[in-house]
């Protein structure tokens, strides 16, 4: 709508600009009032268009899965999820306390029976994100007393030097004469 039209339409009219003014005004008003619901609708396109690129993923095969989708078979998959990192925090527990009692001379046999039955303190290791025992001394000293006899006490060393080892002759070795002294030939 255009001034110049509505002027036209009134001519001859006693208080036509007056009337055309607040024609002019209200047309304003509501032309503004359309603006905003223009992009407020444009808003709400855009993000309903954001919101579908996010779903898009979701094929038909999909949201069918979903569909079948079983509560008692999820609270199992998340019960299995909890049991399998508590086993995976026991394994490293466990392999500390095995380090632990391999350094303080158990062997390998012996250190797996005394973790089976300290397996109360083998959970009491607290291990840290580098994998290290905060807490070695406190898991090991109990151990140490309960079961001291059962920890070898090796020493390396060489030949003594006041009793070295016997020398001994050496034949030179082939094939024949391997297969002679086992067919009990003498040479």
């Amino acid at each position: 709508m255009k001034r110049a039209e509505l002027e036209a339409l009134l001519q001859g009219v006693e208080n036509a600009k007056e009337v055309i003014d607040k024609i002019m005004a209200i047309n304003g008003t509501d032309i503004e009032a359309h603006k905003a619901a223009k992009e407020k609708a444009e808003a709400e396109r855009n993000e309903l268009k954001t919101k579908l690129a996010e779903y898009a993923e979701f094929t038909p095969e999909k949201i069918a899965a979903f569909k079948a989708f079983n509560p008692e078979e999820f609270e199992m998959l998340k019960k299995f999820k909890v049991d399998t990192e508590a086993a995976q925090a026991f394994a490293k527990k466990e392999a500390a306390a095995m380090k632990i009692l391999s350094d303080k001379g158990f062997s390998e046999k012996t250190a797996k029976l005394i973790l089976k039955a300290e397996r109360e303190s083998v959970d009491g290791l607290e291990i840290d994100e580098t994998g290290a025992v905060k807490n070695s001394e406190k898991f090991i000293e109990p151990i140490s007393k309960n079961y001291a006899d059962f920890a070898s006490k090796t020493e390396q060393g060489g030949a003594q030097a006041a009793t070295p080892p016997a020398p001994t002759a050496q034949k030179p070795e082939t094939l024949a004469s391997a297969v002679a002294e086992k067919m009990g030939i003498k040479n």
